[in-house]
């Protein structure tokens, strides 16, 4: 069996016609339905954003949930990104893998997917990745080699962390948690 791998123009026409609210990535030329974003993704993501934009936003963009182009055949949409600023919001063109300075994937149901994808920012040159796992733990990934990371670093609630392109000042990951108000 051929298998046809889409480019990203097809991938966009595919998109045009896509249903309404069908949330769909490109990963190495295979087409991927996003999984729904339930309420604890949805917090750890605002949270994220909230912090970052806090700590790092007269330095960078946060990039919500949009897509980043790795490559003619992948067009990941990661959770959150951090990337150089620029003054069309890129607008014009997508961001690129020299853009990021930070991509980060909340992956509860998606583990599989997303490990996939940060051996595409690994070979795209993406130079940090950080993956907030269920349970609140945070790895970050460093200094990419093939499509590989030579630095994991695991993170409990309650430790600091800073992107390696914005040092200071650290990140205290301190997710949120607690049962929802009845």
């Amino acid at each position: 069996m051929i298998r046809h791998r889409l480019s990203l123009e097809e991938f966009q026409a595919l998109l045009e016609k896509a249903p309404e609210g069908l949330r769909l990535e490109l990963l190495e030329g295979e087409v991927y339905e996003m999984a729904p974003i339930g309420s604890e993704h949805a917090s750890l993501v605002t949270y994220l954003a909230k912090q970052l934009e806090r700590l790092y936003g007269d330095r960078a963009l946060v990039y919500v949930q949009n897509p980043l182009r790795l490559s003619p055949h992948s067009l990941p949409q990661p959770d959150l990104a951090l990337l150089k600023p620029r003054e069309d919001f890129y607008r014009v063109k997508l961001p690129e893998p020299e853009d990021a300075l930070l991509v980060v994937e909340v992956s509860f149901s998606t583990q599989e997917v997303d490990l996939k994808k940060l051996a595409l920012y690994a070979q795209s040159g993406i130079l940090e990745v950080w993956l907030v796992e269920e349970g609140g733990n945070l790895e970050a990934y460093r200094e990419p080699r093939g499509s590989h990371y030579r630095h994991r670093l695991l993170l409990e609630p309650g430790e600091e962390i800073a992107p390696l392109l914005l040092s200071h000042p650290p990140l205290l990951w301190n997710p949120p948690r607690g049962t929802p108000p009845a």
